[in-house]
């Protein structure tokens, strides 16, 4: 009888920590639109659509970007959402992105008129926040700088101390820029989630592939994009992923 009821309480207790499901911390910044102090935001429902179906329990942690970073690559643990491909080494990256950066630039109204592209950068001060890595992904040489905050950026522009400002401009869809200031799209930068290189970071990455497969073909991926107020923005980009998709499972 003893052993018998040992045996139920033992199983009871392996059953209630199956049910409660294995925490799943997920590291970003604040960044609006893609994750909230609230547990909001693009990315935070992404990672919910994926892992919660498979048993997990996400646990949205906001921190400062390289600390987020330094999470799943010095301590191995969760995902780490936003990074730029090969922008930190010793993790595992994933088929599908998570979003995009679209790089937009920010300059004087007089410098509009002779804007060619990814090659007026080349050679002239150039601006933008501190953590970004712009420097990896742009292919002409500049004279690059970071900034503690948008807003300084703005500053030294119009102060004419610098000749451009790179971000992400849906990071500012809503701001109202300041007179003589202009901006202009120069391309999408895909950003991804980042898993520890272990076994079990490797189970996550697939897991996330072949959840964002899913979100993709069942249409589910555009209507949170819809949900957190980003659709309109992301078009173009949710298209190319559209059909990344495609060719994906024409394979």
């Amino acid at each position: 009888m003893q052993l018998a009821r040992f045996t139920l309480l033992l199983c009871c207790g392996l059953f209630s920590l199956t049910a409660r499901g294995e925490v799943l911390p997920v590291y970003c910044d604040d960044w609006p639109g893609f994750c909230h102090q609230d547990g909001g935001g693009l990315y935070l429902d992404l990672a919910r659509h994926i892992y919660q179906p498979l048993g997990y329990r996400i646990r949205p942690q906001i921190m400062p970007y390289k600390r987020a970073l330094a999470m799943v690559t010095k301590g191995g643990q969760g995902m780490t959402m936003g990074v730029y491909l090969h922008e930190v080494e010793g993790v595992r990256w994933p088929h599908y992105p998570d979003g995009a950066d679209d790089v937009t630039v920010f300059m004087l109204d007089k410098w509009r008129a002779g804007w060619q592209g990814e090659q007026s950068l080349a050679q002239q001060r150039v601006l933008w926040q501190r953590g970004w890595a712009f420097d990896k992904y742009i292919g002409v040489p500049m004279r690059w700088y970071e900034v503690n905050s948008h807003q300084d950026a703005m500053s030294l522009l119009q102060k004419e101390r610098y000749r451009y400002y790179l971000s992400a401009g849906v990071l500012h869809t809503d701001e109202r820029l300041p007179p003589g200031l202009n901006r202009v799209f120069l391309r999408w930068l895909p950003t991804y989630p980042i898993f520890a290189s272990d076994a079990a970071g490797l189970k996550l990455q697939q897991q996330w592939d072949q959840g964002m497969a899913r979100l993709i073909h069942s249409g589910e991926l555009t209507r949170l994009y819809r949900e957190n107020g980003l659709l309109d923005y992301y078009r173009d980009f949710l298209r190319g992923l559209r059909h990344k998709g495609e060719g994906q499972s024409a394979r």
